[in-house]
């Protein structure tokens, strides 16, 4: 049978379900800079198309490097959630998926003390009074 990109290999490891037969061990995973960067965070489930090479994404500023980490651990986070859906006895990906969750909190905490709040529920924008549009956005560049 002609083995299409893989494709004949990954329909065999799916169920009726479309659910993984198998656990998926954690070497299989993309780094999460490296993943948020291919849309996948399952280097044995990535395909690339055709000569396409995902574009490599560099920040600048310190700011905006830990913007980039924090999109990247919460893609990361998400892709390992959808994945423990399926899969919630895999104790490995659930020891890395809470690691991912702390490491995102972290960030978060540490961006909005420096920088401002990120979200409206943060507990910056509770505590004090409304002040969202009086600092610069996160995407906006500092003229200082």
């Amino acid at each position: 049978m002609n083995n299409y990109n893989g494709y004949y290999d990954w329909y065999q490891n799916y169920n009726f379900y479309g659910s993984m037969r198998n656990s998926l061990p954690q070497e299989s995973l993309f780094s999460p800079k490296e993943g948020f960067e291919k849309g996948n965070m399952f280097s044995n489930l990535y395909s690339q198309y055709k000569n396409y090479q995902p574009m490599k994404l560099n920040p600048e500023t310190e700011q905006e490097k830990i913007l980039f980490d924090l999109q990247a651990l919460c893609f990361a986070a998400h892709e390992l959630n959808l994945y423990l859906d399926i899969h919630p006895e895999d104790q490995s990906m659930l020891t890395l998926f809470r690691d991912y969750c702390g490491k995102v909190r972290e960030l978060t905490k540490n961006y909005e003390n420096k920088y401002g709040p990120l979200t409206t529920n943060s507990k910056e924008i509770q505590a004090n009074t409304f002040e969202w549009s009086t600092s610069p956005w996160p995407w906006e560049e500092y003229n200082v």
